[in-house]
């Protein structure tokens, strides 16, 4: 796959999944990076990474909860670069809770940056790609917004809203030569910060170990027994923004080892 001359944005990029597909753009040697994050420290820390790989990077700080901060920052790249050739959208927040006890401040957070900051940010997206007619811009929904798992009503509705929205966008973007897809992850272990993401519980584990966790019932309930890494995730990342994934629009593609035996677990 060949990034030359290419412009490529990563949100979430100070941590975790959107991290590693900063550095896996950093190794394809793209034109320039650009990583955004509300997090400056991590956010920087991963320029440093990616420019430690030969690779020309920038840090964006934006709140993907503020059309504001979002619209600033793609400004940014229309200014400095002019163009914008792929954008990995991976940040967003999670949150789990009880349906009872879920607050609409609660509600507004997750909605307000796993979907509505996701449109915006494809919307900014398509405005730099629509007259260049060119470009990949590719989603991040999750697994828990197609198997039921407690306490995720309210991040289903979201990442589900967010699965449906990229497949409507695929479709309008199609005639203009610019593709939207999504990329679902399943249980993954997110390196450094102890965490294992969607779409199940996030559960401790060593920080300081970049080893995957021990296999636990969890991991077994999947029908690889075993968790997603990191870099697993961010290469499809990188494969929907190349030129090698032409045909595929409009599509969510789930990253989960094979699914699950079962998702009845707490």
């Amino acid at each position: 796959m060949s990034f030359e001359n290419k412009i490529i944005l990563v949100t979430g990029a100070a941590s975790g999944i959107g991290r590693a597909t900063a550095l896996a753009f950093a190794k394809k040697k793209v034109a320039t990076l650009y990583c955004l994050d509300i997090h400056e420290g991590g956010n920087v820390e991963t320029v440093e990474k990616a420019r430690a790989l030969g690779c020309d990077a920038c840090a964006l700080q934006a709140d993907l909860g503020d059309v504001d901060s979002i619209r600033q920052a793609f400004a940014m790249i229309r200014k400095d670069a002019g163009r914008l050739d792929g954008a990995a959208l991976v940040g967003g927040y999670s949150w789990r809770g009880e349906t009872l006890d879920v607050t609409p401040e609660q509600w507004d957070k997750v909605v307000g940056v796993n979907l509505k900051g996701v449109f915006f940010c494809c919307q900014e997206a398509l405005k730099i790609m629509y007259p260049q007619r060119s470009g990949a811009i590719v989603t991040m929904s999750a697994d828990g917004a197609f198997f039921p798992v407690e306490g995720l009503a309210v991040q289903a509705a979201a990442k589900g809203g967010a699965a449906l929205m990229t497949r409507t966008l695929g479709f309008e973007a199609a005639p203009r030569g610019v593709r939207v897809n999504a990329v679902s992850p399943g249980i993954v272990h997110v390196k450094k910060s102890g965490w294992v993401s969607e779409p199940g519980p996030q559960i401790r584990r060593d920080k300081d170990s970049d080893e995957p966790p021990p296999s636990t019932e969890l991991a077994k309930a999947t029908a690889a027994g075993r968790w997603m890494e990191e870099r697993e995730i961010a290469d499809v990342f990188v494969y929907l923004c190349s030129n090698e994934s032409s045909g595929i629009n409009g599509q969510t593609v789930l990253v989960n080892a094979g699914g699950y035996k079962t998702m009845q677990y707490k």
